[in-house]
């Protein structure tokens, strides 16, 4: 039997005027990625290993298309 598929709402953040990034390991295996606002306020994003393995893929095939349309001169 397959997995029900749970609807969950969109979220729409605005990601702007970054001051910092950190890359951590949570106490459960997960990465959380922190992004630190000029205003103080923290957005932490926290992925599996299986969810940042899939983000790392699509990130990888997203620069190979960007340096076949830029290639380096």
């Amino acid at each position: 039997m397959g997995q029900k598929q749970i609807l969950l709402p969109e979220i729409d953040l605005d990601v702007v005027d970054v001051q910092a990034v950190a890359i951590t390991a949570t106490p459960r295996g997960e990465t959380m990625i922190s992004l630190e606002m000029s205003g103080g306020q923290i957005m932490n994003l926290i992925f599996s290993p299986a969810t940042l393995a899939q983000l790392e893929a699509m990130l990888d095939i997203a620069n190979e298309a960007r340096t076949r349309e830029r290639p380096i001169q």
